[in-house]
């Protein structure tokens, strides 16, 4: 079958994990028979068509310089056809056939009948012949004249009797086979493999695809980046940077792909992903004021105390960012043995954006809590990010024969701030990890 087409693709896909390793000494004996055949085949078979082609110029010339010059020359077209029966007249005197002269029957009549064709029978009467002198013989010629139209006459009788006779065609000589066409009908597998064009498979459908199911898992690094929207809060920017400090971060995905006999790759899914940080805070002299209501047995409210703490205050939170995203992505792949490897892009599009943890208020610069399941909270951030982009290269390495380790080096980027328009900070998150799982091919 042809290597390029899409079927042997198909099937060698489906059979390379059932081969089995020859041993060495094989690989050794085959390399040692082949290695010059083999060459010399190959070089053959890409020249073959300019050797045929400059074998069969050299027979030509050959056949020209050998072949003899048998042509007939042609006086005139259509050739005439001979005549079947001519008549046979004689003009000489009455006399017996023994005594006529030679030399008359060769000047005025010569015998056209061929061979297979009877003569004619000797049932005209002629006068017998008697020997005269020349005077008596100029007496005679009116009776001779006589004589030999009556034999005229005789002759056309006798023509008519004879049945009609056609002339002979000669059937048409065989064709002769020229020199490829002998040379075909003797090896006719070389020719064929040379001049007629590639054999093609059959196709079926539009290709083939193939479907795979992917779990994957990946440590992250995040990379967050902050800016003002206005100048004033350059240095609120700059006690958040100083507050808050990158921990870790990860994301797993299930993945279906559909990939194509042509290296075409589909992948579409979901995306979970989250980011860690951690939030300090230290303040050496501060002061808190707590209010403390004083109630009765029956549980009234009788006052209320107020309490000034005066001292350091050490805060430390774990900030989350959480998001779910829905990717759509294009690839393409390339298959080297047990080896794929894949290159991928497209967009993600986020459908949740969850986040918990403290910060600095923009106001007075003091600890704040944002939580996107409390209304009361601080309303600093989205509910949803929108779209993403996404791109990657990865590796597949066959384990099974339906069972591929997938290791895929990935980075991810939202555009769009995180924060809603009316915060004082625009903040986006660019994260890059390696995805680390297993594909299942359905």
């Amino acid at each position: 079958m042809n290597k390029h087409h899409s079927m042997d693709e198909a099937f060698r896909k489906k059979l390379r994990d059932f081969e089995m390793e020859p041993s060495d000494h094989l690989w050794e004996q085959i390399v040692q028979k082949r290695n010059w055949r083999h060459r010399a085949l190959n070089r053959a078979r890409k020249q073959s068509p300019m050797l045929v082609l400059g074998a069969a110029l050299l027979m030509a010339g050959l056949n020209w310089l050998a072949w003899p010059e048998s042509a007939q020359a042609i006086q005139s077209f259509p050739i005439p056809l001979s005549t079947a029966i001519a008549p046979v007249a004689s003009t000489a005197p009455a006399g017996t056939p023994s005594e006529q002269s030679p030399a008359l029957i060769g000047e005025g009549h010569t015998n056209t009948l061929p061979p297979s064709v009877p003569a004619r029978p000797a049932f005209v009467s002629l006068p017998p012949a008697t020997a005269t002198p020349a005077l008596a013989l100029a007496a005679n010629m009116p009776s001779a004249v006589t004589a030999t139209q009556q034999e005229e006459k005789t002759t056309q009788l006798y023509a008519a009797t004879l049945p009609a006779v056609r002339p002979i065609r000669e059937a048409p000589a065989p064709a002769v086979a020229t020199l490829m066409e002998q040379h075909s009908s003797k090896q006719p597998g070389i020719l064929k493999g040379i001049f007629s064009p590639e054999p093609k498979c059959a196709e079926f459908g539009n290709g083939y695809w193939s479907f795979y199911f992917d779990a994957l898992a990946s440590p992250d690094l995040s990379i967050r980046q902050m800016s003002p929207r206005n100048p004033e809060y350059e240095e609120y920017v700059q006690s958040r940077r100083e507050t808050e400090s990158n921990m870790y971060a990860f994301s797993g995905a299930l993945r279906l792909s559909m990939v194509s006999d042509k290296g075409l790759a589909v992948r579409t899914g979901v995306n979970y992903s989250q980011i860690n940080e951690k939030f300090t805070y230290y303040s050496g002299s501060e002061e808190i004021i707590k209010y403390i209501n004083r109630y009765d047995q029956d549980g009234t409210v009788i006052g209320t105390d107020t309490v000034i703490e005066v001292g350091a205050r050490h805060k430390i939170t774990h900030n989350q960012y959480r998001m779910l995203d829905i990717p759509f992505l294009v690839g393409y792949e390339i298959n080297k043995g047990k080896l794929d490897i894949s290159l991928n892009g497209g967009a993600y599009l986020n459908l949740l954006f969850r986040q918990k943890g403290d910060f600095l208020s923009p106001q007075d610069m003091r600890p704040v809590s944002f939580d996107s399941g409390d209304p009361d909270a601080y309303p600093a951030f989205k509910q949803a990010v929108g779209l993403g982009w996404y791109g990657s290269l990865g590796l597949a390495y066959r384990l099974k024969p339906r069972v591929q380790l997938i290791l895929e080096p990935h980075i991810k980027a939202f555009p769009k701030s995180v924060t809603q328009e009316q915060f004082a900070v625009s903040q986006h998150y660019l994260t890059t990890g390696l995805f680390i799982g297993l594909r299942h091919q359905l």
